[in-house]
Formats: structure tokens, sequence, C-alpha cells
């Protein structure tokens, strides 16, 4: 097996350098299938990063028409794998970033610009932010649960109870409640109708709020 593959990697590396300096415009398919391999090679560690990124070193010295598109093939097929690994991040990143430099200042086609972008983000992702937590005291925490997560028309009463045990004389509190009332959009829509029988119920103990909120 060792043998089987070492021939397959030098044969593909052969076909490579031939295709490669083929200059007619045709046989594109041949040359993507000769990248995707070599790329799907890489991922199993049987064709070797060294040589994979020197194709994509050679490819980037005369990066024009079938040549991107081989590029932009072996980056979608290894890319991601090459940038990822420890002793193959540096150089792949070297090589994105002169990919990316010669995308700015070289006149391509829009079809181009595409394929190089989406070859580029492919093999390295944006980061996504992660979502920031808004830190709400434990009392306003409290009050959304009741809510917007535990109110529903088997428990109006229940909520209603706890919703009276809260410190209306605080201004900051009852004013965060009011708001809380009036975010209906917060709300189940199945659960509005609770929110106002929950009002309504509120009305007979502060009668402020019911103005406030409507």
């Amino acid at each position: 097996m060792p043998n089987i593959a070492t021939d397959l990697v030098t044969l593909l590396k052969q076909d490579f350098k031939f295709l490669f300096r083929k200059k007619d415009q045709i046989n594109i398919e041949s040359k993507k299938k000769n990248v995707r391999f070599i790329g799907e090679l890489v991922k199993f560690d049987i064709f070797p990063k060294t040589e994979a990124l020197f194709c994509l070193k050679l490819l980037l010295t005369d990066f024009r028409h079938h040549h991107i598109e081989m590029t932009c093939n072996l980056l979608e097929t290894c890319g991601r794998y090459l940038y990822r690994s420890p002793d193959s991040h540096l150089r792949s990143k070297l090589l994105l970033d002169q990919m990316m430099r010669k995308k700015a200042l070289l006149p391509f086609d829009s079809r181009y610009i595409t394929n190089i972008e989406n070859a580029y983000y492919f093999a390295n992702p944006p980061e996504s932010q992660a979502i920031t937590r808004i830190e709400r005291p434990p009392m306003h925490e409290y009050i959304r649960k009741l809510l917007y997560h535990d109110l529903n028309k088997a428990n109006v009463d229940k909520i209603l109870r706890q919703m009276r045990k809260l410190n209306w004389d605080d201004p900051e509190l009852s004013s965060y409640t009011v708001r809380c009332l009036t975010a209906i959009w917060n709300v189940k829509f199945y659960n509005v109708r609770c929110v106002a029988n929950l009002l309504a119920g509120l009305n007979s103990f502060q009668e402020w709020v019911a103005p406030q909120v409507i």
C-alpha cells in the first residue's frame, strides 16, 4: 500500500506540472480534477502538505485564467486543512495573503474575483463574533422570566401574585416592570391575552400601572 500511495503522489505531481505548463485554455476539467484529487489526498496525509503548498505557490506565480481556477479548486478542497494544521499554517497564511494582494492589484474579471474570495474565505473563514450577553440585575431577570417565559393561561393568577410582591415603591424597579409590560413583542402571540389579564389584575393593586402601559 505505501508503494501504491507513493506512485500515486508521483503521478499526480507529474500531471500537475504538465497541466501547469499547458498554456492553452482547454481541458479545464482535467486541471480541476488533478488539484481536487491532490487536495483530497492531502486531507488523508497521503499527498504531503509541503508539496501541496508548492503547487499553490507555483500557481500564484502565474495567477491568471485556468491557474486561478486550479488555485481556487485546490483551496476549496484542502485549504482549510492546510490553514489549520500547525505545521502548514504559516505558509498557508502567507500564500493566501499573496493571493488576495494579487486580487486587489490585478484587473481580474468579476467571476474570477468571486471565485478567489470564496476560496479564501473557505480556507480562512471569518471568526463569528460571540453574542454579547446582556448582564441584568437578578430582579430584572426574574421579572422577564415571569412575563416572557413562565406566563401562560393556566398560571395568570400565580404570576399576578408574584408580580404584586415586587417592591413597587422602588422607582427604578417599578419603571423597569412597566417597560417589560409595554414590550409586548417579547411575549408569544398566544400569551398576549394573558398579559392583558395580568395587567387588569395589577390595576386593582397599582392603579397607575395600566395607564402607563397602555
